[in-house]
């Protein structure tokens, strides 16, 4: 009994230590990783402050003990050992200690990450640094260690529990006030955290509305009226450098633009049979991108990739900053009336109330009724958007935006049901999918036809950009490897989308080299808004009309990210691991991993934050 009794003195003592060099181990992460706020404060406000003094200590602490608490108590209950404790502890802290200094020197200048395919581009200077900084670590560590036992030694139990109950405060508290923050689109919070590595903020805008405790319509009203009354771009200016140069811009006779986009539809369902309007308006009235390809394979990035023609890694940034797009800011900087309307909602997934639009002004946010299936919510936008033509002011241009949903659910009307041409060619699950799918792409093309069929009623088609796009593609295993949907791969089906353009003065022509939504926003600000810099102040893409190939392309999904190049793809994940596959999405047999080209994506994935 004395012998039992005693062993648990000996675990109560472990757990002790644990607690204690945790501690200093959270303070000593703390201070290495102060490296990602580089050049970065909180707004001006009591509540970013707040935030901001409970969401970094409450961090590191939680990022220091749940590592060595969930090991070590396994270590501690099976077998209780100072020495392999220790042991554990030290390898532990030292390890995070050398790849927190890695990783943050890589953020640093390339704003990854690091992993697998991040380590390529490393020098073996950096490397050795790495190593050399992993053994005094190592050394600290266990002089660090040595100091905490003799602290667990000679003194009672005291202050322990004031400390724990300081970081669920501050961990709760700091969780609480983002999830505010972010239903209240308050940028000085939600900026803050964005800062963090291996941070994740607590959303709440459904339930947060439903008590009352948040309006999101009128909360993000005031917090646009609050930033352009004061010019300010809430902590934008300090981690952003976009544009790069200030813009030189404007024209005599603007166009109008309308911007169709059809969710989830894929460049090979545009054809005769499935969209017979949109294959016969490309082929006659058009230009059209046979080889277009989206920044994405998820709406996020998708439209992302569309609105700033920039790489999948500045978005977590840009939404959380709520910095707007050029392409957005100079059309109304050059006074265009702005029809918005998306069939589903401008925030989920896309989050363009807190991008693309983030500075537009009674934003609507949703097409009602939103619990209607896609094919009406479609059908209810149309008609409102040419109401909105109705009421809109004659001889003053015009931007119309509008995102279809019904080739993203897969619903339509039910006159398509019987049509024969559009019948499953299988009995199978995706024989029958895709089925729907088509049909569902033969209602967007009926749509589609009465917009221009209605812009041409008005005199207004020869006077109206049309673009002609989508966010992302979808797949119905044609890869043979059990892919479907979209997010599950970076596959052509998933990957290329169409892009079909009628710009008034043009000739119909077909484009055939490798074109990406990067390439839109140029295109737009040089050819429409008649910016004269180079598309590189702005974005990372290229004029569509300069007939430029792509020599890589950085395509982002909700987690990860891979590496387009002509020949192969290259797939991360957030494990650490990748992979280069071949463009039937095989594994392949001779991977190549091209440093040059992974050094010019890293240089993209920066070039547009503060130095």
């Amino acid at each position: 009994m004395a012998e039992h009794a005693g062993q648990r003195g000996s675990r109560r003592q472990l757990f002790r230590w644990m607690g204690w060099f945790s501690l200093c181990n959270a303070v000593v992460l703390a201070l290495v990783g102060l490296r990602y706020f580089s050049g970065f404060t909180p707004g001006d406000t009591l509540l970013s402050w707040i935030y901001l003094l409970l969401v970094y200590p409450g961090h590191h602490l939680l990022l220091a003990a749940l590592p060595l608490f969930a090991v070590g108590s396994v270590l501690v209950l099976a077998r209780p050992s100072r020495r392999w404790l220790t042991l554990w502890g030290v390898l532990l802290y030292a390890s995070m200690i050398a790849f927190i200094m890695l990783d943050s020197l890589l953020w640093a200048n390339s704003r990854f990450h690091l992993n697998g395919l991040t380590a390529q581009i490393l020098g073996w200077q950096s490397w050795l640094f790495a190593g050399v900084f992993l053994l005094i670590a190592m050394v600290f560590e266990f002089l660090l260690a040595g100091r905490v036992w003799r602290w667990v030694d000679a003194r009672p139990r005291r202050h322990g529990a004031a400390i724990v109950w300081f970081g669920a405060v501050a961990i709760i508290g700091s969780q609480f006030i983002h999830a505010w923050a972010d239903a209240a689109y308050y940028v000085p919070v939600t900026s803050v955290g964005q800062q963090l590595p291996v941070y994740k903020g607590f959303t709440a805008k459904k339930q947060l509305t439903r008590l009352g405790l948040v309006d999101p319509q009128a909360s993000r009203e005031r917090e646009v009226a609050r930033r352009l009354s004061r010019q300010l771009n809430d902590g934008a200016d300090q981690v952003l450098n976009y544009p790069a140069a200030e813009l030189q811009c404007g024209t005599e006779r603007p166009l109008n633009l309308l911007l169709i986009l059809s969710d989830a539809m894929r460049s090979d369902v545009v054809n005769p049979v499935n969209t017979p309007f949109l294959h016969r308006y490309a082929s006659e009235k058009g230009q059209w991108f046979r080889q277009h390809f989206s920044g994405g394979n998820s709406s996020r990035m998708g439209v992302f990739s569309l609105f700033y023609g920039l790489p999948p890694g500045y978005w977590s940034s840009f939404e959380a900053l709520q910095r707007s797009s050029v392409l957005i800011d100079e059309l109304q900087q050059q006074d265009y009336q702005l029809g918005l309307f998306s069939s589903s909602t401008m925030y989920r997934p896309v989050s363009l109330d807190r991008t693309a639009f983030a500075r537009v002004a009674d934003l609507r946010l949703r097409t009602e009724p939103a619990d209607a299936p896609g094919w009406q919510r479609d059908r209810s936008m149309t008609r409102d958007w040419m109401q909105w033509l109705d009421q809109r002011q004659a001889g003053q241009p015009f931007f119309g935006f509008l995102f279809y949903d019904a080739t993203n659910t897969q619903d339509y009307p039910p006159e398509l049901e019987s049509v024969a041409e559009l019948q499953a060619s299988g009995d199978d699950e995706m024989a029958q999918r895709f089925s729907k799918y088509r049909k569902s792409a033969r209602f967007v093309d009926g749509l589609v036809e009465q917009l221009v069929h209605d812009l041409e009623t008005r005199g207004l088609a020869d006077q109206t950009v049309i673009v002609f796009t989508s966010d992302h593609g979808e797949e119905f295993d044609d890869s043979g490897l059990g892919l479907k949907d979209h997010g599950s791969g970076y596959t052509r089906y998933q990957l290329q989308v169409p892009l079909i353009m009628h710009w008034p003065g043009r000739a119909p022509e077909q484009y055939s080299q490798r074109s990406s939504h990067y390439d839109i926003v140029p295109t737009l600000m040089q050819e429409l808004l008649g910016c004269s810099n180079p598309a590189a102040d702005y974005a990372s893409g290229n004029n569509l009309f300069d007939g430029q190939s792509w020599d890589w392309l950085l395509a982002g999904s909700y987690y990860n990210y891979a590496v387009i190049e002509p020949d192969q793809i290259t797939v991360t994940y957030p494990n650490g691991r990748f992979e280069v596959r071949d463009w039937n999405y095989r594994i392949a047999p001779q991977p190549q991993v091209r440093g040059t080209v992974l050094e010019a994506v890293s240089r993209e994935n920066a070039r547009f934050y503060q130095p």
